[in-house]
């Protein structure tokens, strides 16, 4: 058995879309809240991990939005709803490691992801 074969069947790796580490500011609002500004890690066509000061329950709703670099150097800035998945200390001890996965993203942020993603 190859080893992603052992890491599906184990449950190591749940990803199911294939992630490209992004270093962009990010911002994550909260209904009623003030935002909180991070930096995203990575990115894929149905989440983003998001780099906090803070953690936030899993099942958190957000806005979340960051900048997506085209091949041009030009940068695109998107945005989706999205829910955390998960939030874990860093084991740098900077901040929380705060996966997102979207939520009904707009098309046009669809099509960005699915661009970068794809370069």
């Amino acid at each position: 058995m190859n080893p992603a074969d052992f890491a599906k069947r184990s449950g190591a790796d749940r990803r199911e879309a294939v992630r490209r580490p992004l270093r962009s500011p990010a911002l994550v609002l909260l209904p009623g809240q003030p935002g909180r500004v991070g930096k995203t890690l990575d990115v894929s066509e149905t989440g983003v991990c998001v780099m906090l000061t803070e953690m936030l329950p899993g099942g958190t709703q957000c806005l979340v939005g960051f900048e997506l670099p085209d091949r041009t150097g030009a940068r695109k800035r998107v945005q989706s709803k999205a829910r955390v998945v998960h939030s874990v200390l860093s084991t740098q001890g900077d901040g929380f490691k705060v996966g997102m996965q979207f939520v009904e993203p707009p098309a046009e942020t669809c099509r960005a992801l699915e661009s970068f993603i794809r370069e």
